[in-house]
């Protein structure tokens, strides 16, 4: 139990996510956070970013540290949503190898394509291959 701004709150609970609700979780927000052992120190990004035919897609520009560090190497990618009043919220993690797709062939059939937010040519796709998603949901106390 702890108070905070007048309020009592009781600790809540935590719970695993089955990979379903993990999947449909992750294909509810537009931005996600992608990690990988750089080489000075692990290394995690802000990308905008879709979910195609179940694999997470993103795209990043040549001269990145994405492009030059993360090809056909293990990642994880994170996609969270807090509420910092109820103190509840969740959190998906999905842990795979990245690749970056240079043939458009490879692409998903349902295209829609990656609105990216910052400026500038973001002209490398990359897709992560999932190898495992685990999730967990902090209920409110």
């Amino acid at each position: 139990m702890s108070t905070s701004n007048g309020f009592t709150w009781i600790d809540g609970t935590l719970v695993d996510l089955a990979p379903d609700e993990c999947e449909r979780l992750l294909g509810t927000h537009a931005v996600g956070r992608i990690a990988w052992n750089g080489p000075a120190a692990p290394t995690v990004l802000p990308v905008n970013f879709i979910v195609a035919d179940s694999e997470i897609w993103f795209r990043t520009t040549a001269r990145s540290s994405l492009s030059r560090e993360i090809d056909d190497l293990p990642v994880t990618f994170q996609v969270d949503e807090v509420d910092e009043f109820t103190r509840s919220g969740w959190s998906v993690q999905v842990h795979g190898t990245a690749h970056i797709v240079y043939d458009a062939a490879r692409l998903p059939r349902t295209w829609p394509g990656i609105e990216t937010w910052p400026a500038g040519a973001h002209a490398l796709h990359v897709v992560i291959e999932q190898r495992e998603i685990t999730g967990r949901r902090l209920l409110p106390s």
